[in-house]
């Protein structure tokens, strides 16, 4: 009786046969075509591989963090087919509507990007719509990063407290018993930049994030939009030619022997 593999078996299996025709091809990863034959010699249904490959690739980015702090919101959307030129124009408008600012349009290779910078380069917020092709279509990409802004009420927070103990220990020295009131509110300030960037990044997030889906919402009905209207098949064609009425064909067959009577009335011998 031929040996049974357990599941777990059947996945380390193939991922050494992946990792060995990765060394053997020296390609990075696995294509969609790959992916469908494992599944079949696996006895999974192929064809719910590329639905699931589109669900991981329209799926939310990692957003980064920062001390714990949401400094990024990113959302994608997966569109049908190829994005046209003057579809993207109108994707940029609506961005520019939104968001209140002209940015800057670009195209880099296949990647078309908009990009909007408020607040300067340095503690500025940076938002971002790209269009990149993929093999099922075009994913946009909306991202919106306040980073430097965090990091600034951050450091902030840092300078705040170690203020705070330096005070302290001077106080605690007997250099000037005043210096207590003084530590008190370098503490205070401390927590208040420490505990509102925390509080303030993540309804920032939220908020952001409910913008960007009504935003991609609107985005995605501007690409269907601009679809091209298919043209018309051969059969459709066909159906549309004038056709030949049996009706008026009668009348034409029944009106020809008496014209033909009428001729022969007309006719004189010479």
């Amino acid at each position: 009786m031929p040996r049974r593999y357990s599941e777990e078996e059947a996945q380390r299996i193939f991922a050494l046969v992946a990792d060995r025709q990765r060394a053997a091809s020296g390609a990075e990863g696995l294509s969609l075509e790959e992916l469908e034959e494992a599944a079949r010699a696996a006895g999974l249904d192929p064809s719910l591989v590329a639905v699931a490959a589109a669900e991981l690739d329209a799926a939310p980015h990692d957003e980064k963090t920062l001390l714990g702090a949401p400094v990024e919101v990113v959302r994608t959307r997966l569109l049908d087919g190829p994005l046209s030129e003057d579809a993207w124009a109108s994707m940029v408008a609506q961005a520019r509507r939104e968001f209140g600012q002209p940015g800057m349009a670009g195209q880099i290779g296949r990647l078309r990007e908009w990009t909007v910078l408020n607040g300067g380069t340095k503690n500025g917020t940076v938002t971002r719509l790209t269009a990149e092709p993929v093999a099922e279509g075009t994913r946009l990409t909306l991202t919106r990063s306040i980073r430097e802004v965090v990091f600034g009420l951050t450091l902030a927070s840092a300078i705040q407290s170690a203020m705070a103990v330096l005070f302290t220990v001077l106080a605690v020295a007997g250099v000037d018993p005043e210096l207590w009131i003084a530590a008190g509110i370098m503490a205070g300030l401390g927590l208040v930049f420490g505990g509102g960037v925390q509080i303030g990044a993540r309804g920032w997030q939220r908020h952001e994030a409910r913008q960007f889906e009504a935003l991609l919402d609107r985005l995605e009905l501007v690409a269907r939009d601009a679809e091209p209207e298919a043209a018309p098949s051969a059969s459709a064609a066909r159906r549309e030619e004038p056709r030949l009425s049996l009706d008026a064909l009668g009348d034409a067959l029944d009106d020809a022997p008496a014209a033909g009577h009428a001729a022969g009335r007309t006719r004189t011998r010479t």
